[in-house]
């Protein structure tokens, strides 16, 4: 497979673990609201857009109940003071390597612009990101989804699809490269199974940061 130039990297589970903290806040905002969390274990995942975890937590509820019990979520992990998250082992010294060799590199996630940042700036991400992209940096009323958050990314970056590498650790990120013509890489230290990335078909699949290196 040939080089890229850049490099678009899903932020929980593929640059950090992050699941403490957003669990945390979901059981949070579910107690709040005085919900039950018999299923929470069975259902929650971490990855797709508040929006859905919410659906996928409660179908049951109203759009109205719904929107109460995003906006409690946004609270609780939006604005928390310190968080418990962590990048993964090597991933800095990746995003270091990448960034000196004159690769580009951009963050695109689902996770929201204010958290985000916050942990960019507590993960030292940022002396070597080129650009961040979550869903309401551009309109927040009306989200962007991941493929065309990726879209925009690598319309910015400036390289063409073929040169571009969606990294990330769920389908939701290897379809979104797809969509694109872009690269994909599945990462195995995330949340999803080695089972369900080969059934989304990417292009590479590694067990290490230090495998992209050889991209």
């Amino acid at each position: 497979m040939s080089s890229f130039d850049a490099f678009f990297f899903d932020f929980d589970g593929t640059l950090g673990d992050t699941e403490p903290d957003i669990r945390h806040s979901w059981l949070s905002a579910i107690r709040e609201l005085g919900l039950p969390e018999d299923n929470f274990d069975r259902v929650f995942r971490v990855g797709p857009p508040i929006q859905e975890t919410a659906a996928m937590l409660f179908p049951e509820l109203s759009a109205e109940q719904s929107i109460d019990l995003q906006n409690s979520y946004k609270h609780f992990y939006d604005d928390a003071l310190c968080y418990q998250a962590s990048p993964y082992p090597g991933i800095g010294e990746m995003l270091t390597t990448l960034y000196q060799s004159g690769k580009l590199i951009y963050v695109v996630t689902n996770k929201r612009y204010k958290p985000l940042y916050k942990l960019m700036e507590k993960f030292n991400f940022f002396r070597c990101c080129h650009g961040i992209f979550s869903p309401d940096i551009v309109d927040c009323e009306n989200h962007l989804k991941k493929p065309d958050l990726l879209k925009l990314a690598i319309r910015i970056s400036g390289v063409s699809p073929e040169k571009a590498l969606m990294v990330g650790d769920t389908e939701l990120d290897i379809a979104a490269g797809k969509t694109n013509n872009a690269g994909t890489c599945a990462v195995t230290w995330g949340y999803a199974s080695r089972e369900c990335l080969q059934q989304s078909k990417p292009d590479i699949i590694i067990d290490s940061p230090d495998e992209l290196l050889g991209f």
